[in-house]
This record gives C-alpha cells, sequence and structure tokens, in this order.
C-alpha cells in the first residue's frame, strides 16, 4: 500500500470520534430544545397554577428540568472544546 492510503485510513479511523462527539453533540443540542420549551410550558402552567399544592409540583418539576438543561449544556460546550 501506499503512503497516500495508509495516512488516509489512518485519518478516517482518528475522524470517526469526532464524528461520534458531532453526533452525541447535535442529538444533545435537539435534546436541549425539547428540554426548553418543556421549561417555558411548565413556567407558564406555574403562573396559572390555582392552589398551593399544584404549585409547589411544578417548581420541583421546573427545578428538576432546569438542573437538566444545566447539565446538558456544560456537556454541549465540552464538546465543543474537544473538536
Amino acid at each position: 500500500m501506499a503512503t497516500k492510503e495508509l495516512l488516509g485510513r489512518l485519518r478516517s479511523y482518528l475522524d470517526l470520534d469526532r464524528k461520534k462527539q458531532k453526533r452525541k453533540r447535535d442529538d444533545l443540542r435537539v435534546l436541549l430544545k425539547k428540554l426548553k420549551k418543556r421549561q417555558k410550558v411548565l413556567e407558564v402552567k406555574l403562573e396559572k397554577a390555582p392552589d398551593a399544592k399544584t404549585q409547589k409540583r411544578l417548581k420541583r418539576d421546573l427545578k428538576v428540568v432546569h438542573a437538566q438543561r444545566r447539565k446538558g449544556v456544560k456537556l454541549c460546550r465540552a464538546i465543543d472544546c474537544k473538536k
């Protein structure tokens, strides 16, 4: 095999990791958009909640969604930095 062919094969193996990271980042971005929509829906429901029990449940759900979004954003940024 020629040197160019060997280097081409090596480059393709090394790029597999980058392709996986890019795919993971893209999937993560889609998920983050869905979580952001869910967070906005919960905020609207919280404003319209009639009783304290419902408000408490919605606040808890909102807190969980917000924490997960924060973790996802941190991970997405970490993947971007590995380029």
